[in-house]
C-alpha cells in the first residue's frame, strides 16, 4: 500500500500551513507504523452509492481475502471514473468531486482558512476566504490571493499544483493496493448508513483504521474510519457522476510563477 493521502487512501500527510508553502500539498506522511497506512480524502458521514444500495444484490466480495477486498474496492472506485469524496482529519476538511482530469470543491484548514478549488485539465483555479488569502499573501510577499478574485495557473505551476493536490486524482489514475504482508483482517458484513459493507481492519498499539467496501451492488470503497489523529476519516459516493468542472466567472488573477 502506497503512502499517499489515500494515496487516497494513503495515510494523511502533513498539516497544511499557509506560511510554509512546502506544506500546502495534501500528500500523506510516513508517520506512524507502516502497518497502519491508507490513502485518500473525505468526510466521516457515509452516504449510499447509486449502485450499491441496500436493495442491490450481494456481490460476494465478503468471500475474498482482506487484501482482495481492499484492492477490489479501490479498483472499482477508479473504474467508476469519478466520485464525490469528503475527508476530515485534525481540523482539516475537504468536500470534493473528482475524476482523472477534473476536480471541484472546497478545502478548510482550522486556523488557516479555506479555499475553493477547480481543476479542469491543466488549468487550476483557487479562491480563498480572507484568512487563507492573508496567510498566503504574507508567505508569498505579494497579493496574489483575494476573496474577490480567482487565482489561476497551469498544473505546472508549483503553487497551484500543491493546492490541487488535495483532489488526490491518483485515486482514479493509479488506485491503491494493500501490501501483501499487511496484517489487515476481514470483519463480518455490517451496515454503514443503510449500506451493507465488509470492514477491513488494521489494528496496532490500541489504534486502528477500518476500510468499508460495499457488499451489495458494485463493490465500491465507501468509507474509512481511523482512531489515529494523523489519519483521515472519509466517505466516497456519487460514483460515475459528472464532476462538471468549468472555468469560473468573474475576475481572475494569475498565480506567481515558481
Amino acid at each position: 500500500m502506497r503512502t499517499h493521502v489515500q494515496p487516497i487512501r494513503h495515510v494523511a500527510a502533513a498539516l497544511f500551513c499557509a506560511a510554509a508553502l512546502t506544506s500546502l500539498t495534501a500528500c500523506n506522511s510516513d508517520s506512524g507504523s507502516d502497518a497502519v497506512k491508507s490513502k485518500s480524502a473525505a468526510g466521516s458521514t457515509p452516504s449510499k452509492a447509486a449502485d450499491a444500495g441496500p436493495a442491490a444484490k450481494p456481490n460476494g466480495i465478503d468471500k475474498l481475502s482482506a487484501k482482495e477486498i481492499y484492492d477490489t474496492g479501490m479498483k472499482t472506485n477508479a473504474e467508476a471514473g469519478s466520485f464525490h469524496e469528503k475527508m476530515e482529519r485534525q481540523g482539516t476538511k475537504s468536500d470534493l468531486k473528482l475524476s482523472a482530469t477534473e476536480c471541484v470543491g472546497s478545502v478548510e484548514i482550522s486556523g488557516k482558512g479555506s479555499f475553493e478549488i477547480i481543476r479542469k485539465g491543466d488549468d487550476i483555479w483557487a479562491k480563498p476566504d480572507s484568512t487563507f488569502a492573508e496567510g498566503m499573501n504574507s508567505a508569498l510577499g505579494e497579493k496574489s490571493f483575494s476573496t474577490e478574485k480567482w487565482t489561476h495557473g497551469p498544473s505546472s505551476n508549483p503553487l497551484m499544483a500543491k493546492l490541487a493536490s488535495w483532489c488526490h486524482q491518483e485515486q482514479v489514475t493509479a488506485p491503491d493496493t494493500l501490501d501483501a504482508g499487511s496484517k489487515a483482517t476481514k470483519g463480518q458484513v455490517t451496515t454503514v448508513d443503510g449500506q451493507q459493507a465488509v470492514p477491513i481492519v488494521l489494528a496496532e498499539k490500541g489504534e486502528s483504521v477500518t476500510w468499508y467496501v460495499a457488499a451489495t451492488g458494485k463493490p465500491y470503497f465507501i468509507q474509512q474510519d481511523s482512531t489515529r489523529a494523523d489519519m483521515q476519516d472519509l466517505t466516497d459516493d456519487g460514483f460515475g457522476q459528472s464532476v462538471g468542472a468549468k472555468a469560473p466567472t468573474g475576475a481572475v488573477v494569475e498565480a506567481p510563477a515558481g
